[in-house]
């Protein structure tokens, strides 16, 4: 709640007067008093359920959830940033001191000492400062800061509550290692499990060599006056038999070696089980390389997503049929019985059920001829102002391509499911054709994975799966960038607060760094790789005859370093890309257009 302007907080002794705190510590607090104070901070609610009021900056008046000490405190007590205001701490220890000293920032540019606090607080204090903005040595502090109209009692128990905040660092760490596992659902193929598994160790080990005596040159010195970085320990968590069994291997798995995270992971099935454990257990998931996300309804915390999947296709294309000039009158989508393609249709069904005027149907797929005949007779009688959305594969798609040739209506294809391959013998089409494309466009995408993939082949590692391959990259930079940004704060719920507030900056920053280094490379030449002709660009195979020089400007128009156009998080967004592109299939390149493509946000 002092929302006061300082870089950093470091706390002192205890202080001799007998506390709210100290009284905690010594257990004369219940849990009842811990709660009242928890509904205060989180939720702006005392305990019969009438919500608190504060008056805000500018005379502002604030409500219930509008004034929970959360809302710029964090869930962790670890403050953050509110525009050009840094929000401080307010754990126990940081605010009436006897533990651990309390850093959560250090600004080298501007600030390179370690600031103090002169002194903690007690009942007193806090009360002035809760009540009329006065910090402890009677300055005001920020015009952030609300002032709120809590009784003593109630002040007592958000004291209680504070007390309990980051009071000990999360399982999984301990004084020199911090053990990560990932999870790989069954049914992977062993080929894209073992080239997964080889990404990732050698990620591992490069992060490891860093920590290591030998490279702590390498180490910001903050992170060594603190000795925060620790080595990673990584488990490999593959699961077996029914999804339903999931979930106790997950806690029989955490209840022998508690890990502090889930790093990336692998699944080509339901994901559910593994993000109701963390969500249950406090272990974040971060960034596991999925195309079926589970069901988000539930307010989740922990779980971090490059993109929400196979259900973002289906909102892109809802959005995007309803935006066209003539609406489809029929829509028909063909799929399987892959979890994947039926999440989909269910998705766009739904969506469409609210629109009275369009008939929406689904076709399942199958080699037999009975089904195939059907297809191809329901396909036949569509005009030129409906669709066929085929959430298929490419060996699924190709046995009924004769009738996709001579389809009279538009036809749409989902890269996640039949990727970026052009369906098999099409020349022409009596209608148009589209793919709609989470990933960065073809063009820019070389430009963005142009280190991922110098990576690779300095450690000798084949690039089987770019898509996956890639994220497994993402997913360990970002998780370094963000763990070395908590310093010596090894809580959970805090590297997930760390993430929505600095992801996108750190991978804008990341960009720069990879473009300033591009140019300085080499003795001073451009980088050696392929043709970065927009026009020209549309197949690897292409590019990589070509072997032109890379154009710098092209590098400078990235917006992210990962196989995403873009990538950001705000408060509460599990999404890192929250957008398609659809691509318009081009009869005379017999390629999908990349100047044209568009994207859209649902």
């Amino acid at each position: 709640m002092f929302c006061e302007r300082w870089v950093l907080l470091m706390t002192l002794c205890a202080t001799s007067i007998i506390s709210v705190a100290q009284a905690v510590d010594n257990g004369l607090i219940n849990d009842s008093l811990i709660n009242e104070g928890r509904k205060i901070y989180q939720a702006g609610e005392l305990p019969n359920g009438e919500l608190i009021t504060a008056v805000g900056a500018g005379k502002t008046e604030l409500i219930g959830s509008q004034a929970s000490c959360a809302n710029c405190h964090k869930g962790s007590g670890l403050g953050g940033v509110e525009g050009n205001e840094s929000i401080p701490p307010i754990t126990g220890d940081a605010l009436f001191g006897g533990g651990q000293a309390v850093v959560v920032e250090y600004d080298k540019q501007f600030n390179k000492q370690f600031s103090s606090q002169a002194a903690h607080y007690d009942d007193k204090t806090l009360a002035n400062a809760i009540r009329l903005g006065k910090h402890i040595t009677g300055r005001k502090l920020s015009n952030l800061m609300p002032h709120y109209t809590l009784t003593d009692g109630q002040i007592r128990a958000l004291s209680a509550y504070l007390k309990t905040l980051s009071k000990a660092i999360s399982s999984g760490v301990d004084e020199t290692s911090i053990h990560l596992a990932t999870v790989i659902t069954p049914n992977v193929s062993e080929e894209k499990r073992a080239i997964y598994i080889r990404t990732l160790i050698d990620l591992i080990n490069n992060h490891n060599v860093n920590v290591s005596s030998g490279q702590r040159q390498r180490i910001p010195p903050i992170e060594r006056k603190l000795n925060s970085r620790r080595k990673w320990s990584l488990a490999i968590w593959d699961l077996h038999g029914p999804s339903s069994t999931w979930g106790d291997q997950l806690i029989q798995r955490q209840n022998e070696k508690p890990v502090f995270a889930l790093l990336s992971g692998l699944s080509d099935e339901d994901w559910q089980p593994v993000a109701s454990f963390c969500e249950n257990n406090k272990v974040p998931c971060w960034f596991p390389s999925i195309e079926n996300n589970p069901d988000t309804h539930s307010n989740p915390q922990f779980n971090l997503y490059f993109s929400k999947g196979i259900a973002l296709d289906a909102e892109v294309l809802h959005k995007a049929l309803l935006a066209k000039n003539n609406k489809p009158h029929k829509i028909i989508q063909i799929i399987n019985h892959t979890r994947a393609s039926e999440s989909a249709a269910d998705i766009l069904h739904q969506l469409f059920n609210t629109e009275p005027h369009i008939e929406i149907s689904q076709l399942y797929y199958s080699a037999q001829a009975p089904a195939l005949n059907e297809i191809n007779d329901k396909l036949k009688q569509l005009n030129s102002d409906d669709v066929v959305i085929a959430w298929l594969p490419p060996n699924e798609l190709n046995p009924i391509v004769n009738v996709v040739q001579s389809l009279k209506a538009t036809l749409y294809l989902s890269s996640s499911l039949f990727g970026e391959q052009v369906p098999k013998d099409i020349t022409a089409l009596n209608n148009d054709l589209y793919l709609i494309d989470k990933l960065e466009l073809p063009t820019l995408r070389e430009a963005n994975l142009l280190r991922f993939k110098s990576w690779l082949k300095y450690r000798d590692i084949p690039l089987i799966d770019e898509k996956m391959q890639s994220e497994v990259y993402f997913a360990y930079n970002s998780f370094s960038w963000i763990v070395s940004s908590m310093l010596n704060n090894y809580y959970t719920d805090y590297l997930i607060e760390r993430a929505e507030a600095i992801l996108s900056m750190r991978d804008s920053m990341q960009v720069q760094e990879e473009v300033q280094s591009l140019m300085m490379g080499g003795g001073g030449r451009r980088p050696q790789l392929h043709s970065t002709s927009v026009d020209n660009a549309f197949s690897v195979d292409h590019l990589k005859d070509q072997q032109k020089l890379m154009d710098v400007n092209l590098l400078s128009k990235r917006e992210s370093s990962s196989i995403y156009p873009r990538i950001s998080l705000g408060n509460g967004q599990l999404f890192a890309s929250k957008g398609a592109y659809v691509r318009k299939f081009n009869t005379e390149t017999q390629r999908y257009d990349e100047k044209n493509a568009q994207w859209i946000v649902p």
